[in-house]
């Protein structure tokens, strides 16, 4: 709020009150701001982005004002900010959509040569090591990208972290798709268009929000990762073929869940949500995901062809 004084005859002022760009709260470095059962210390760099983010609802309310007003009993600093979010919010969801479609068909297309061109199936045989490099390259990739903010958020460095993840967990899809029949892959690709697209659908219209409870969540995790590599141990000193099965149940619940959870920190309106400025780190989220539960589902589907 200001208050402006205009001349009047007889040397008086008039003082009218009138309303002032919509701001919201100034934050300094060390503050400690509550969130829920957390308490978040307010650091340099969110300082800096708040203080773009008024910067640019102050951009918006005067190109609002030299537009004209928003009309009888509407709410001036709501429209502003909440339509500002809106657009944000779809142009990110735009942009990890259709970076992530690209992933998709080029991790569709190297499984597809490597199943269906005998050369290069004999190649992945024959070399059958450079899954180890594949693998090495995918796990400093992922680790850059969601440990490094700077990595992922400095072009062109985040690009070509995203294509080097891309390329390496393509090639890690195909290498665990060649020792499995051709029918038994394709179905597996199509439960895996079908689960991701209805597990996407569920966490966008559903009230159940999981991003509160990401307790439940690391509990979960840590417990399946424990099972699974338990499992795995007793799998060197001996074949249990309904460890196997159990494996790939696990890893396709705990897939789906994560899934579930990172779509709706990307559709925005829950409890957490990816900033808008994450577009690599999202897409390899999402992404990660879905490879992932595509190599379970292949594994299950393989098991109980097997029978």
């Amino acid at each position: 709020m200001c208050i402006i004084s205009y001349p009047m005859q007889g040397n008086q002022a008039v003082q009218q009150l009138i309303s002032g760009p919509p701001q919201l709260p100034s934050l300094y470095s060390g503050q400690k701001i509550k969130t829920g059962p957390y308490t978040v210390t307010v650091t340099d760099e969110m300082v800096a982005q708040r203080e773009r983010e008024n910067q640019e609802l102050y951009r918006a309310w005067r190109e609002q004002q030299q537009g004209g007003t928003m009309g009888p009993g509407g709410d001036a600093s709501n429209y502003v900010g909440d339509f500002k979010q809106e657009e944000v919010r779809r142009s990110f969801i735009r942009k990890v959509f259709l970076i992530l479609t690209l992933q998709l068909i080029f991790t569709t297309s190297v499984i597809a040569i490597f199943l269906f061109v005998d050369a290069a199936k004999k190649f992945m045989i024959l070399y059958w090591w450079l899954w180890i490099i594949a693998f090495i390259c995918f796990t400093i990739s992922y680790c850059a990208v969601s440990c490094s903010v700077r990595a992922r958020r400095t072009t062109p460095c985040n690009y070509i972290l995203l294509c080097k993840l891309t390329i390496a967990l393509s090639y890690l899809a195909a290498f665990a798709s060649v020792s499995y029949e051709t029918e038994i892959v394709l179905m597996a690709l199509g439960m895996t268009s079908m689960m991701a697209f209805g597990i996407g659908l569920l966490a966008t219209c559903l009230k159940f929000d999981l991003t509160m409870r990401t307790g439940l969540m690391m509990i979960a995790g840590l417990a399946s990762i424990l099972g699974i590599t338990v499992m795995m141990i007793i799998l060197i000193f001996t074949y249990i073929k309904v460890l196997h099965v159990i494996i790939s149940v696990i890893g396709m619940i705990m897939l789906s869940m994560y899934l579930y959870f990172d779509v709706q920190t990307i559709m925005g309106g829950r409890r957490i949500e990816i900033h808008p400025d994450e577009v690599v780190f999202a897409t390899v989220q999402i992404y990660v995901d879905i490879v992932l539960l595509y190599q379970y589902i292949l594994m299950f589907m393989g098991l109980m062809h097997d029978q």
